[in-house]
């Protein structure tokens, strides 16, 4: 089968350009293209794309590989969309910092030559999967799942438990667990390490703790994390990379690896550590 999947959101005017020189691009490699509904729809108000056929979720896919087109947050929503398919992603860059998204577009006979050629191999990124058993609310993160409050006035008195073993109680903003893909983010922002993506460790990184001793801490991925969560007069935020929901009772939220996983594109010529320097100038001295 020599077929890609497009997946795209919110689209700029600016960008189209790139996006039809990247279509044009594949078809001329004799790639058959599958474009995700919402994504298309947008598209064909700018241009017509002969012999396309459309997706709207995971099941529908019928392509060797998945293109995502835009930023890391495109990125993470066709993660969200399309993990449970088990075909490998690879994000072209039409956004700003693009650590997920490391394709840029004028590098797309390059990587449409890579493909072709089978000179990249496949990273497997966690998945974490999380319950909160108040309220049942159930998702995935590849980035992280993170529990704050929601009244910024009030702290909240979180106690964590990994594999039924008590780690610590502390009063904070809130806290974050992180895949590897995740360290990068908002944990990073938070004082977290970075961890290479193949890394089998998952990293539990405070939020603003009220008490200097409270560290971020890695565990190994089988870990299966247990947090709590008071506080008066708040209610409490529990987001999943790009989504959230309110609970209005205290949660008790369970957060274990997925049984899925991300299938990521890596190039030969991109490793993880250019990408480190390049996006995060990682060692770059600014004060010269």
């Amino acid at each position: 089968m020599n077929s890609i999947a497009l997946f795209g959101s919110t689209i700029s005017e600016d960008v189209y350009p790139a996006i039809y020189n990247i279509i044009q691009k594949l078809q001329q490699a004799n790639y058959t293209l599958q474009i995700y509904a919402p994504f298309y729809k947008k598209l064909s108000e700018h241009y017509t794309f002969p012999t396309i056929t459309t997706f709207t979720n995971a099941t529908e896919i019928q392509a060797t590989y998945i293109l995502s087109l835009g930023g890391d947050g495109t990125f993470l929503k066709c993660a969200h969309t399309c993990y449970t398919s088990g075909i490998p992603m690879l994000g072209i860059n039409l956004g700003k910092l693009g650590f997920l998204a490391e394709v840029m577009p004028r590098q797309i006979e390059e990587c449409i030559n890579d493909l072709q050629n089978k000179k990249y191999s496949i990273c497997n990124r966690s998945i974490l999967e999380f319950t909160n058993t108040n309220n049942y609310i159930q998702g995935i993160g590849l980035n992280e799942i993170t529990l704050q409050r929601s009244n910024h006035l009030k702290l909240l008195k979180i106690s964590i438990t990994i594999n039924n073993d008590f780690l610590c109680s502390y009063w904070a903003d809130g806290v974050i667990v992180s895949t590897p893909t995740g360290s990068t983010g908002y944990s990073l922002s938070l004082g977290g390490p970075i961890i290479t993506p193949d890394s089998k460790t998952f990293v539990i990184t405070p939020i603003a703790p009220h008490t200097l001793n409270v560290r971020p801490i890695i565990v190994p991925d089988s870990s299966i994390i247990t947090i709590k969560a008071h506080g008066e007069f708040t209610d409490f935020l529990i987001s999943n990379d790009f989504t959230s929901s309110i609970s209005k009772e205290s949660p008790e939220i369970t957060i274990k690896k997925s049984k899925y996983t991300i299938q990521t594109i890596q190039f030969e010529h991109i490793s993880f550590f250019d990408t480190l320097r390049s996006k995060l100038q990682l060692g770059i001295d600014v004060r010269k």
